[in-house]
C-alpha cells in the first residue's frame, strides 16, 4: 500500500514537472554532409578562344580575391564587436555584484 502511495505521489511530480519544460523555438537538423549545393550549370561560361577563357579565369580570381579580403575584413569587425560585448559584460557583472 504504500509503494501505490510513493509511486501516485511521484508520477504526480513528475508529470507536474513536465509542464515546466520548454521546447526550442527553433530546432537545426542537418542531414548529410556540408557539401555545397551543386553549381547552376546556366551560369558557366562557356569561352570560345582560350583568350576568353583566360579572361573570365582572371575575372573569377578577381572577385575571389575581393571575398576573401571581405570575408577577413568582417571577421576583424565580427572580432572587434564581439571584444566590445565581452568588455560590456565584465562591467555590467563588476556593477551589478558591487
Amino acid at each position: 500500500m504504500r509503494a501505490l502511495v510513493w509511486f501516485v505521489l511521484v508520477a504526480g511530480l513528475v508529470i507536474g514537472a513536465a509542464g515546466c519544460v520548454t521546447a526550442p523555438e527553433r530546432i537545426d537538423v542537418r542531414v548529410g554532409s556540408d557539401r555545397p549545393a551543386p553549381v547552376d550549370s546556366s551560369r558557366v561560361p562557356q569561352p570560345t578562344t582560350l583568350e576568353e577563357a583566360r579572361g573570365e579565369l582572371n575575372r573569377a580570381y578577381q572577385n575571389l580575391q575581393y571575398l576573401e579580403r571581405e570575408n577577413a575584413r568582417l571577421g576583424e569587425k565580427a572580432a572587434k564587436y564581439k571584444s566590445e560585448r565581452d568588455d560590456c559584460r565584465r562591467r555590467l557583472k563588476k556593477y551589478e555584484d558591487d
